[in-house]
């Protein structure tokens, strides 16, 4: 859920996008073709992110799931600017 939160916020606070190669361009089917790769290579990375002896308790667990999912949502948002910019959109 988190990952959902952090991939829709950074659209909405990212700056506009433009498509030189492709002016006529779909920007919301673009947006939303890649907000769906990224939250798939969230989930994919939650799963192999998972720590092998689990974490049971204690204020270091709450500490590391939390920097995980950070992690997780920095490399889902970096995965969907890598499909903008695959399918010609940068940022303006």
């Amino acid at each position: 859920m988190l990952l959902s939160v952090c991939i829709s916020l950074s659209a909405c606070a990212s700056p506009h996008w433009v498509n030189p190669r492709n002016p006529a361009a779909d920007l919301q089917a673009d947006t939303a073709a890649c907000e769906r790769d990224a939250e798939r290579v969230g989930r994919l990375n939650q799963l192999v992110g998972q720590p092998a002896g689990g974490c049971f308790y204690g204020r270091g667990c709450a500490a590391d799931a939390e920097n995980q999912q950070m992690r997780i949502a920095a490399e889902a948002t970096v995965a969907q600017k890598r499909c903008m910019a695959a399918r010609g959109w940068r940022q303006a």
